[in-house]
């Protein structure tokens, strides 16, 4: 009985196959699910917008914009933002004696063994000094 069901599996595939058809037209599983819409939509996560902050005695501080959704921010700074620091804050202070470097920041959304992360903000130069600059 088996292997009569076996047979006409596959000659039914064959036939299948030879008329243009696909495997995938099959369905082999019957788990169910449920489509409200016509479309099915992915969600996007706004890049947030970075700006100087206080600059002060071997710091400068660097302050975005929250974004909706957002469970974490991913801090690039540094020598062409090689360093990251992660934070749920929207403010960052760089200290440093004497440096410079880059600065961005990128919003991340946690889902269950997903994360989205948003585009890069703009980009900020920095000078760290007796004297810091930031632009």
């Amino acid at each position: 009985m088996r292997r009569a069901r076996l047979r006409l599996v596959m000659v039914a595939l064959a036939l299948l196959l030879l008329a243009g058809g696909t495997v995938s037209a099959w369905a082999w599983w019957t788990d169910q699910g449920t489509v409200r819409s016509g479309a099915v939509a992915t969600a996007v996560l706004p890049a947030p917008t970075a700006r100087c902050g206080a600059v002060g005695v071997a710091s400068v501080r660097f302050d975005w914009t929250s974004v909706t959704g957002a469970t974490r921010y991913v801090v690039h700074y540094g020598a062409n933002g090689a360093r990251t620091q992660v934070t749920t804050g929207t403010s960052f202070l760089a200290l440093d004696l004497i440096g410079q470097g880059t600065f961005w920041v990128t919003a991340q959304r946690q889902f269950t063994g997903t994360t989205w992360t948003s585009v890069p903000s703009n980009r900020l130069t920095y000078t760290v000094a007796a004297v810091s600059l930031c632009g």
